[in-house]
C-alpha cells in the first residue's frame, strides 16, 4: 500500500509543478498575431523648447523621419496585374434565376483590335431569366456591329458568333448587381 501512496503523491506534485509552469509562462500560439503598432503621425514635429543649459543646446538632437519610411514602402509596392483578354470566334453568355431586386448587368465588348464598347443592361426586381435574357441580347445587338451575329440560344443564353474574316471579339462580364441572378459568360 505504501508503494501506491508514493505513486500518488509523487504524481500529485508533477500536476502541480505542471500547473505552476502553465500559469506562470504567458500562452504563445501561433494563432496569435501580435497587437498592431499604430503609425506615427504624419504630421510635422512641434518645435521642442528652448533648452534650460547651453551644454545641451550644442548637441544636435537626432530624430528619425518616420515620413521618409513610409514613402519607401509605398514605393516598394508590386504594380497592378493587368487581366488578359480573350478573344473568341464565339462566345456564350448564360442567364440563371430571379432578380430579387432592381439591378445591373454590364458587360464590356471589344472586337479585336477595335475600341472597346460598355454595354449597360437595367434589369427590374422580380424579372425572370428568360426577359433578362432577351434584354440582354437586344442591348447587345444594338451595340455589336454586324460583323457580328447575336443569336438566342434556348431561354437562357445567347451566343455571339463573328461572321467570315473578322477578327475574334471579346466579351467581358464587367458588373453584375443583381441578388438571386446567375452570368456567366463562357467559350461557346
Amino acid at each position: 500500500m505504501k508503494a501506491w501512496s508514493d505513486v500518488t503523491l509523487s504524481l500529485v506534485v508533477s500536476m502541480a509543478v505542471l500547473a505552476a509552469v502553465i500559469f506562470a509562462v504567458p500562452s504563445v500560439s501561433a494563432q496569435d498575431e501580435p497587437t498592431p503598432v499604430p503609425e506615427p503621425a504624419q504630421e510635422e514635429p512641434a518645435e521642442a523648447p528652448a533648452p534650460a543649459e547651453p551644454a545641451a543646446a550644442a548637441e544636435p538632437a537626432v530624430a528619425p523621419e518616420p515620413a521618409a519610411a513610409a514613402e519607401s514602402v509605398e514605393e516598394t509596392e508590386p504594380p497592378v496585374a493587368a487581366i488578359p483578354i480573350t478573344y473568341r470566334n464565339k462566345t456564350q453568355i448564360s442567364i440563371d434565376g430571379k432578380a430579387q431586386a432592381n439591378g445591373v448587368v454590364e458587360f464590356i465588348v471589344q472586337p479585336q483590335g477595335g475600341e472597346a464598347v460598355k454595354v449597360r443592361v437595367n434589369v427590374l426586381a422580380k424579372a425572370k431569366a428568360k426577359a433578362i435574357t432577351e434584354d440582354v441580347l437586344k442591348e447587345l445587338d444594338f451595340a455589336i456591329d454586324e460583323r457580328y451575329k447575336v443569336n438566342r440560344s434556348g431561354d437562357r443564353k445567347i451566343v455571339v458568333k463573328v461572321t467570315k474574316k473578322n477578327p475574334p471579339i471579346a466579351i467581358t462580364l464587367k458588373t453584375q448587381s443583381l441578388s438571386g441572378v446567375s452570368v456567366t459568360v463562357s467559350n461557346g
